[in-house]
């Protein structure tokens, strides 16, 4: 079925061609949303870990529990304070050295991935060098 309306006793080559140029603008929109949305995918790739961290459930639990300690402590006073800040600050080091780890494993793996399409490429070249001689001899 035709997206366009056609007025097959009276045609209008105008209304026709208004109809289509709708039709490609709105393709064109899409496209464009499209291509902006893939963008956008890309920026974000390398946020993905912070952002995972940022929605995990159990680092909200934490977060509340820790809150919660540090206001009872604050009521107490003392050193119990300090050692508290002292073993939150050593938490936060571990967790950021975790995190820092997996990116650095996530990098190694990019760089192994791209080296293995960078030999695909230069084998595809010399493929099409080839196919190229032979067609054109």
């Amino acid at each position: 079925m035709s997206p366009f309306k056609i007025n097959y006793n009276h045609v209008d080559v105008n209304d026709i061609m208004k109809q289509i140029k709708e039709q490609d603008s709105i393709q064109q929109r899409n496209a464009m949303k499209s291509f902006i949305k893939t963008i956008l995918i890309q920026l974000m790739r390398p946020f993905r870990p912070l952002i995972r961290i940022l929605i995990r459930e159990s680092y909200q639990d934490l977060m509340a529990e820790t809150n919660d300690r540090l206001k009872h402590l604050e009521q107490t006073g003392g050193d119990e304070r300090t050692k508290e800040y002292v073993k939150l600050l050593y938490g936060l080091s571990h967790n950021i050295v975790v995190e820092l780890t997996k990116l650095k494993i996530e990098v190694e793996d990019l760089r192994v991935k791209l080296s293995i399409l960078e030999k695909d490429f230069e084998s595809f070249k010399k493929r099409e060098r080839a196919l190229e001689r032979h067609v054109f001899k």
